[in-house]
């Protein structure tokens, strides 16, 4: 059987910058364990799986180790392909069905993307002990579902963080997204984060969509703004537009195909 497979860094213009995903596109519906073994041959942080069969409306994420409930940058890479592909037009909306329900993608212009996410809502608490020996000064820290988002004093304690993955990795659930306001060399930025999650085999993913997903909240909370301009200070760095409507955060950012081959299996 043979399938199309792409490599896209997302949230960016620049290839080998942003945050790279696969992109696996089938006839029919892989079995799970062949969707695993594609990621972990891929070894990006997610590959995202979509077939012919259903339409390319059924999307699925998976890390080299394991299956995930949301993926920004991996779903952002699956509609940048399907665009440009010409599977379909740019005026079309896209709608994937996934582990987190519908999810829609529209074409902002001619490169960039606009993904329809939910907002997930942060719950105050006090710093824990082990975030403290993480990271030293911390404002303040929130909790999610299965993310605790720790702020900082500054962009640049965010930017020159240097966790000890072990230790993080026993003190954590999903994983640790760290966050201040911009300042210094990002101060046209309202916000600034770098995201952990060595328990799903990410040590640090370098541009998260579904973090802000979270991110959009806290900082909703903070700042009293709805719309947030904002960047992953990772090694690989990456831009990505927040706004919040309703119960929902539109996340907006561009794509670049670095390249495509037939996979045989």
């Amino acid at each position: 059987m043979d399938m199309k497979l792409f490599q896209v860094d997302s949230f960016t213009k620049e290839k080998f910058k942003g945050n790279p995903a696969g992109v696996c596109i089938s006839e029919k519906p892989l079995p799970d364990v062949l969707m695993q073994q594609i990621a972990a041959e891929m070894n990006l942080s997610e590959t995202a799986f979509v077939s012919t069969e259903d339409g390319y409306s059924r999307l699925r994420w998976f890390t080299p180790t394991s299956e995930v409930d949301l993926c920004g940058h991996a779903t952002l890479a699956t509609a940048h392909i399907l665009f440009e592909q010409q599977y379909f037009g740019r005026n079309e909306a896209l709608k994937f069905e996934t582990r987190s329900g519908v999810l829609q993608v529209t074409s902002e212009n001619s490169a960039q993307l606009c993904m329809d996410f939910p907002l997930l809502e942060t719950k105050r608490q006090e710093p824990t002990e082990a975030v403290r020996q993480l990271f030293g000064e911390v404002v303040e820290m929130a909790s999610t579902a299965k993310n605790d988002i720790v702020e900082l004093p500054s962009a640049e304690a965010v930017a020159k963080a240097s966790p000890d993955m072990g230790y993080l990795s026993k003190n954590s659930r999903q994983g640790i997204i760290i966050t201040a306001r911009g300042s210094g060399k990002w101060e046209a930025f309202d916000i600034v984060s770098r995201y952990f999650v060595p328990n799903v085999g990410v040590p640090e993913d370098p541009v998260t969509g579904s973090a802000h997903c979270e991110l959009a909240h806290f900082w909703q909370q903070k700042l009293g703004k709805n719309e947030l301009k904002a960047y992953q200070a990772s090694a690989r760095g990456g831009n990505l537009g927040v706004k919040i409507m309703g119960s929902r955060v539109m996340i907006t950012g561009d794509a670049v195909t670095v390249f495509a081959t037939t996979l045989k299996v």
